[in-house]
């Protein structure tokens, strides 16, 4: 039970934010899915590099990360293949063995599924749920944010978060899975924007278009940025990785190449040693 609470609290410092409306949301998020068990359909086929095969060991495993992609919206915004191979990488380190991961997508193409995967080389097995059972049997958070989960041996869900969008969950899921609690002597400094939203005119498919934020750190120590992710993967920032001395100013630089017209909105999370997480919005329409 102190564990649960535990977790509990420590996700809603992870995503917590100004807006009062987004945090009393992820409470009922969390409170609903902690504890809650995962059922998984049968019937899915599981393909590696476009081939059929089969993984009943990733399902025996002491923990299992499960990542469910729906089909609405930018599916390369949401697989975050390049991101997950780091984490994948990084769970064979700290505890090799013991985390299966599944991976179940439930495609709006097939054809634009296997492209992804082959353009960012993942070599891992998903699997193809043409017609979401998955979904349809668990009936999942609609926000990709919380589409993500960390499982035991029995699939009860043990956290709720993207690790591949949010470093400080993946923190958390390997906190749960080491046993570890966090522990934070990083001295925090304070940051001042010239503006956290920028919208960009004249966005068309397939161009890369530009937009900078730029940041002053306005507190005693340097400000460390320690990784910054965007929303989707046609979002990329790109920063300067040196300490930025008090009372200096830093600029983020973000490219954004748009797949599709209609009106566009993506998030960049900063993170550092600050107090909370610095949401940059980049917006507008694409022709």
């Amino acid at each position: 039970m102190k564990s649960r609470i535990f977790i509990f609290i420590f996700l809603l410092t992870l995503y917590s934010c100004r807006k009062d409306e987004r945090v009393q949301t992820i409470e009922q998020v969390v409170k609903e899915w902690t504890g809650k068990t995962v059922l998984f359909p049968e019937d899915v086929s599981c393909k590696m590099m476009g081939r059929d095969t089969v993984v009943p060991e990733l399902f025996q495993r002491p923990y299992k990360i499960l990542l469910y992609v729906d089909s609405m919206g930018c599916t390369s915004c949401k697989l975050r293949m390049p991101e997950w191979k780091k984490i994948i990488r990084e769970a064979d380190s700290i505890a090799p063995g013991q985390i299966g991961f599944l991976f179940y997508f439930n495609p709006k193409s097939s054809k634009e599924l296997e492209f992804l995967l082959k353009r960012d080389h993942f070599d891992y097995p998903v699997f193809i749920d043409n017609e979401n059972h998955i979904g349809k049997k668990n009936h999942f958070p609609n926000d990709i944010s919380f589409q993500s989960f960390l499982l035991d041996k029995n699939n009860r869900v043990l956290a709720i978060g993207n690790p591949s969008m949010n470093p400080r969950v993946w923190e958390l899921y390997k906190q749960q899975i080491t046993g570890t609690k966090p522990v934070d002597n990083e001295r925090k400094t304070s940051v001042e924007l010239a503006a956290s939203g920028i919208v960009i005119e004249g966005l068309e498919v397939g161009q890369v278009s530009h937009a900078v934020f730029v940041l002053k750190n306005t507190g005693n120590v340097p400000l460390v940025i320690h990784d910054i992710k965007s929303s989707c993967g046609c979002t990329i920032p790109l920063w300067e990785r040196a300490p930025v001395k008090p009372g200096e100013e830093t600029r983020i630089r973000v490219e954004i190449k748009p797949e599709e017209p209609g009106y566009l909105r993506k998030t960049i999370e900063v993170y550092g040693n600050v107090p909370e997480n610095i949401s940059l919005i980049v917006s507008g329409t694409v022709k």
